[in-house]
């Protein structure tokens, strides 16, 4: 694993409160899934230009801001499709907001529509990719974070941190919920270990509630866990 002299100012929150709690810790490959523009390609680039990025993302007008914003760094890669349980295709949503695009598993209800979007099993891509083990998995895919988690299968093992977007309150019907995330990664042989990105609503004039959050979880084999008991 590249071993890095210092943390770049722009490290993002995530990384930086894992350098604290994980000092000898340093990324060598992360996967950017649901990479949109390539906000987090950016910072994880800036951060950590010994390690490689994958970027993932579907729709084509968004695949190609994507690109045109990291051609020039050496150290990510862009990938054209989405990640899921199975390799297939799909429709995807083409909205002006490119960050509320999302897979539409039933009808459209008229909303425009990307037909024939790739969709490949995060498991496949590593043995493609010749990716042993991802030291952060970022998956902000609007409400399909848990497929794109079963599609690792076994490989979710050899994942060091992994960060999804999840619903934080019932009502919220666009993420999936919090209260499912836990359990399936528990089984998985994760841990909780911090909340990040807490946005309370803001729909219809706000609500004091919290509607949303990334939580990162750790994998429990990083860990100590003797004498906690």
């Amino acid at each position: 694993m590249p071993k890095e002299p210092s943390l770049s100012p722009a490290i993002p929150d995530s990384f930086r409160t894992i350098a604290r709690r994980m000092p000898g810790w340093r990324p060598d490959v992360i996967f950017d899934v649901g990479a949109n523009v390539g906000q987090s390609a950016l910072e994880y680039a800036a951060a950590f230009p010994l390690a490689r990025v994958h970027s993932f993302e579907p729709v084509p007008r968004t695949f190609a801001k994507l690109v045109a914003a990291t051609k020039q760094l050496p150290n990510v890669t862009a990938h054209p499709f989405a990640l899921g349980r199975q390799n297939d295709t799909v429709a995807m949503t083409d909205l002006p907001t490119s960050v509320l695009n999302h897979i539409v598993a039933g009808p459209s209800d008229g909303q425009p529509m990307v037909q024939g979007i790739a969709m490949r099993r995060g498991e496949d891509l590593c043995a493609e990719l010749g990716v042993d083990r991802i030291s952060f998995l970022k998956i902000d895919t609007e409400g399909h974070d848990l497929e794109v988690l079963h599609g690792f299968g076994p490989h979710l093992s050899k994942v060091d941190f992994l960060q999804v977007e999840a619903g934080m309150n019932p009502y919220n019907k666009t993420h999936v919920p919090f209260d499912q995330l836990v359990p399936f990664l528990t089984a998985q042989g994760f841990l909780l270990f911090y909340i990040f990105g807490q946005k309370l609503e803001f729909k219809a004039g706000g609500r004091a509630v919290l509607r949303r959050a990334n939580p990162v979880f750790i994998n429990g084999a990083l860990l100590d866990l003797d004498g906690i008991f």
